[in-house]
């Protein structure tokens, strides 16, 4: 009989050129789609909450196939982990229903970036955080996350090579900022975002902070008439896919 399963992995995207399958390129999804098939001894398809880009992190990312293998659907994760590399890890796995699809099931996604604040940052951190040294006012910040918040459209927030022939429409249902010792954590979450919405975001949030953008200036990107882009994407080595909600 054939079953759904619904697999939660993380992973470290450093030498990740993205989630997606790129021929001569190394994906998340062909090592993990490499190992189901070792287990399974089928070839199976496998389908993902979200496609993250080269660099970018996962604490928790979701992934689902159909399979007719009759390993016991809890145990699969202790089956695929040594078929994995180190930089993956299979952290949960269960039977879920026919229907559900790992992408279109989602209700929402959070996604996490992270900066150091630190004047000199220790090196073991250089692939898991951006680092900004100069002074940001925290409350301009805040400013900036209320303005993001809600339904807009979010064509200058999107990578400039992309078609802009798409809806570009996204409601950000919740963002705010925690102080962590040295760290700033900015967190996003939304039904989809576009491609690179996130880095932008953060890239315009910290030029507004450090007074290089007025909020007028940032809440001009909203403007229908509006042709400019915002800021450039920070780095993808501080972003995570942080976690997905499907209730």
């Amino acid at each position: 009989m054939v079953k759904n399963i619904l697999l939660k992995i993380a992973y470290d995207g450093t030498n990740f050129h993205g989630y997606q399958y790129q021929e001569n390129f190394r994906s998340v999804e062909s090592e993990v789609k490499k190992a189901i098939n070792k287990v399974t001894s089928e070839d199976n398809r496998i389908i993902a909450a979200g496609r993250t880009d080269a660099g970018v992190h996962a604490y928790a990312q979701y992934i689902n196939f159909l399979t007719a293998s009759n390993i016991n659907p809890k145990a699969f994760k202790y089956h695929l982990d040594p078929f994995l590399p180190n930089d993956i890890i299979a952290l949960e796995t269960k039977e879920v229903d026919l229907s559900f699809h790992a992408r279109f099931s989602a209700k929402t996604k959070t996604y996490k970036y992270v900066i150091n604040r630190d004047k000199v940052m220790h090196p073991i951190y250089r692939n898991y955080m951006e680092q900004i040294t100069y002074s940001l006012d925290l409350d301009k910040l805040e400013e900036g996350l209320r303005v993001l918040k809600g339904e807009h459209d979010f064509k200058s927030f999107m990578r400039a090579d992309k078609n802009l022939d798409i809806n570009t429409v996204r409601k950000i249902d919740n963002c705010y900022y925690q102080q962590e010792d040295n760290k700033l954590l900015i967190y996003f979450k939304a039904n989809s975002f576009l491609h690179n919405q996130v880095r932008i975001m953060v890239g315009s949030l910290i030029e507004l902070s450090r007074g290089k953008l007025t909020i007028n200036d940032f809440k001009s990107y909203f403007k229908p008439d509006n042709e400019n882009r915002a800021n450039p994407a920070l780095s993808p080595c501080g972003l995570y896919l942080w976690s997905i909600d499907y209730e």
